[in-house]
């Protein structure tokens, strides 16, 4: 088979790190003739050897558009797809805005749609939430109309899925770290955090809304109150500037690192103490297993998604609560025993998850299968 992988979609977050897995593990591969269209901020994770991809890598951003979403004419992704000619296409997550015409399965990573019961909507701006509603139209429209199929990265997810597409196939492939925590001499550790005798909160993430950092300050106001006497500090791969209302005080307790490559993580984990996420909304994140990998205990909120990824292998709050994170923090600092309970339970956590390589064959299988069933009904006509 032809197989194109369809990264054009990836823009910013976890999702840019599940695409440099994918295509690590499938340019490795000869079992099918696999072609590539990454966007250009996934190309800046192949950096090293960047001009040497060879003629199946392709460099291209799809820029959305209520067209492109209504009718999925991408002239350029088509013009692409005619010098190809695949008999598949896999998309890493979408909507795509792409109607390609071979068989085409898409990854699904849009918590906001099917997790309509989180505390995140709660405070949600009208506007923002006609403008979410109006999104969530054209995307599953999108969705529904340009695959043949979509996969999600839990069996929650799925589930929730079907009830809004139930006439769409969908198949559950679990999401996991990402290879290069196995290959430590590929490992970054050029960041140096500063010596410090305290606490280090670590959250790897892009400072989408649902990820809910900005309580990050009501947090730390609400421990300095409390527990004056607790040393703590949060480290953001965030930058400066996508963080409101931090006070002169509070800077102290933050570290800014900005954006940083997947081969620098590992390091910020052997540097830290916890993983800190008080995220409402997701599909999956890999700072999930990445922390497990890393024998990081997790700390992080007490909603569905989290509780059926992480199960009893990490230690929840009420993450609309500055007071419930804040008391999670100070008791899981000051409890030796559970932070070593969580590490080991995490271990065994990570083992329920596909590995990179498992990912992609699964990826594959479901590519393969598919194709074939429509074969066999052509061939049956």
């Amino acid at each position: 088979m032809r197989i194109l992988i369809n990264c054009s979609t990836l823009k910013k977050g976890g999702v840019l790190q599940v695409g440099h897995s994918l295509v690590s593990e499938l340019m490795k591969r000869k079992d099918h003739d696999y072609f590539f269209i990454i966007s250009s901020e996934q190309r800046k994770f192949f950096a090293n050897y960047v001009d040497n991809l060879g003629d199946n890598f392709y460099i291209y951003d799809v820029k959305p558009s209520v067209f492109l979403s209504l009718t999925g004419r991408e002239r350029k992704l088509n013009k692409i797809l005619l010098k190809i000619r695949p008999h598949a296409v896999f998309s890493v997550f979408g909507p795509t805005y792409w109607k390609p015409d071979c068989l085409h399965v898409c990854g699904f990573a849009k918590p906001s749609y099917i997790y309509l019961d989180s505390p995140f909507f709660k405070n949600l701006a009208l506007l923002s939430k006609l403008k979410l509603l109006a999104l969530k139209k054209l995307h599953l429209f999108s969705f529904q109309n340009s695959t043949d199929a979509l996969v999600t990265e839990t069996n929650d997810a799925s589930r929730r899925l079907l009830r809004i597409l139930p006439s769409k196939k969908v198949f559950t492939v679990s999401n996991t770290y990402n290879q290069i925590y196995d290959e430590t001499s590929k490992w970054d550790n050029s960041i140096k955090l500063p010596a410090f005798d305290g606490i280090t909160l670590l959250s790897i993430t892009a400072n989408y809304q649902h990820k809910n950092l900005g309580i990050i300050p009501d947090v730390i106001s609400y421990l300095r109150y409390v527990y004056p006497l607790l040393k703590f500090r949060f480290v953001l791969t965030l930058d400066r500037s996508e963080v409101k209302n931090i006070s002169k005080n509070d800077l102290q307790y933050i570290i800014f690192l900005g954006r940083v490559p997947i081969y620098q993580c590992p390091n910020l984990y052997l540097q830290s103490d916890f993983m800190f996420m008080p995220t409402l909304l997701e599909c999956f994140t890999a700072t999930y297993p990445e922390a497990m990998k890393m024998g990081v205990p997790i700390l992080t909120s007490n909603l569905p998604f989290a509780t059926d990824i992480c199960s009893d292998a990490a230690y929840y709050f009420d993450p609309k609560s500055p007071e419930s994170i804040g008391e999670a923090i100070y008791t899981l600092a000051g409890n030796k025993d559970l932070q070593v309970k969580l590490a080991v339970r995490g271990k065994v956590r990570l083992k329920t998850f596909n590995s990179s390589e498992e990912r992609a064959n699964k990826y594959i299988k479901i590519l393969e299968t598919l194709y074939e069933t429509i074969n066999s009904k052509s061939e049956n006509r």
